[in-house]
């Protein structure tokens, strides 16, 4: 191979890797803009605390966002019927230590500062529905936080948390639980506790096993378990039937749980990076599928039950071992994109498939 023809292929392989690393980052940036909370129509919207403390009984929704501050001023607790209080986009280090005193407080964006923990206080606030705390550098969380039982949302992604407390499982409306990108090497032991939940995401911590109560949280929808350091998926993750989104990505999972398919309401399959040998034959079982990601693994063979995913909309299988795909790939009608860079294929399966996926976008 002439230095010419080295030369692309290294660039080829270079956009690849860029473009993976780009949809990887991409879908991050869209977790973290998850929390789509409506806000409410009703409230008037005080952008300047003096005008604001001219009336304070009279304000509900108080906007310092951006407004450079490194303390909160002491009469905010003067605004005892505030609902909303958005301090986000700060330098702000602590919050007072009579910050509980907010006791009509039902949602709190304080994120983009630089906190480093929670005032004891901070469990007064019982009618705290959410909190928007991410990007800010908390180690650890007050003991009674579980005293907030009106939370249904906290996210706290993106900080410095070598644990939770065990009372956050005394929560008995949250629905979402985000802290994702945190230093977490363990959850508490009673999170099957938490019965409402709905959404679970502890990626990019230090996970070291599958954590065994999660198995109990029957009503979970989404679960993303990626970026940690599991090496063994439970047969028991297919006690959770109502999942729609699986994340599994960035772990050592050499192995996978043969019944996947029993997960009827999958629809997002994650499993980029995993040292994944095989896919399971009951993969066709996923009937509600519809993105299957397996990147950068060292998957040799594809199951021929692949064909049954009627739903499947999206594939991507770069950077693994494959040679060949099982024709059965000519029934997923609804399939639009194929990526299957950096593997083995000849010229002449790559006209194979070509032929049999004839309206999908494919990238060799």
């Amino acid at each position: 191979m002439n230095s010419s023809m080295r030369i692309k292929k290294m660039i080829f392989k270079l956009a690849v890797f860029i473009f993976v690393s780009l949809i990887i980052y991409i879908s991050l940036q869209a977790q973290e803009l998850s929390p789509n909370i409506e806000i409410e129509k009703n409230l008037t919207e005080y952008k300047n605390l003096a005008t604001a403390l001219q009336d304070p009984l009279k304000v509900q929704y108080l906007n310092l966002s951006k407004s450079k501050l490194k303390t909160l001023p002491p009469d905010i607790i003067k605004f005892k019927n505030l609902k909303k209080l958005d301090v986000s986009h700060n330098d702000l280090k602590e919050l007072p230590a009579n910050f509980g005193e907010l006791k009509n407080l039902e949602v709190l964006y304080i994120y983009n500062n630089q906190l480093t923990g929670l005032p004891n206080s901070f469990a007064g606030l019982t009618n705290l529905r959410e909190i928007f705390i991410y990007r800010n550098n908390l180690k650890s969380l007050p003991a009674n936080f579980g005293e907030l039982k009106s939370l249904t949302r906290f996210y706290a992604f993106h900080n410095l948390l070598t644990s939770l407390p065990e009372s956050i499982c005394d929560l008995p409306n949250i629905k979402v639980l985000d802290v994702h990108k945190n230093e977490l090497t363990a959850v508490p032991k009673n999170l099957n506790k938490m019965k409402s939940l709905r959404e679970l995401y502890l990626n990019i911590n230090k996970l070291p096993d599958f954590p065994s109560d999660i198995f109990q949280l029957t009503d979970l929808v989404v679960l993303d378990l990626s970026y940690n350091k599991l090496t063994v998926i439970p047969d028991s993750l297919l006690i959770l039937k109502k999942l729609e989104k699986l994340d599994l990505s960035y772990n050592h999972l050499a192995v996978f749980p043969e019944k996947i398919g029993e997960l009827k309401y999958l629809r997002d399959l994650g499993l980029y990076n995993c040292d994944l040998i095989t896919l399971p034959e009951s993969i066709g079982g996923l009937d509600s599928l519809h993105i299957l990601t397996a990147p950068f693994n060292k998957l040799k063979i594809i199951p021929s039950t692949i064909g049954d995913l009627n739903m499947l909309e999206g594939i991507d299988f770069t950077r693994n071992e494959l040679s060949s795909l099982p024709e059965t790939i000519s029934k997923l009608k609804n399939l639009k994109k194929l990526y299957v860079n950096q593997n083995y294929f000849s010229d002449a399966e790559k006209e194979k498939i070509r032929m049999l996926l004839p309206k999908a976008l494919i990238s060799f």
